[in-house]
């Protein structure tokens, strides 16, 4: 990723006082977060989740419809 890439994310994040302050932080949190995102694969099928969906359990009200 080049400086100028970093730079906008930065930017984006709200973070231009640490761009010009701490920029070697900031560009770390950067590798760090790209390091990380590729970690994960994403999965073969868009609708799959996650997680699986939450439900809230039947009330006794409504288990006796």
């Amino acid at each position: 990723m080049q400086e100028k890439d970093r730079e906008a994310l930065a930017l984006a994040a709200g973070l231009a006082k640490a761009w010009k302050d701490h920029r070697a932080d900031v560009e770390e949190a950067i590798a760090s977060v790209t390091r990380l995102r590729a970690g994960f694969a994403r999965p073969s099928d868009p609708a799959a989740e996650p997680t699986p969906s939450y439900r809230l359990p039947h009330t006794a009200t409504e288990a006796g419809r």
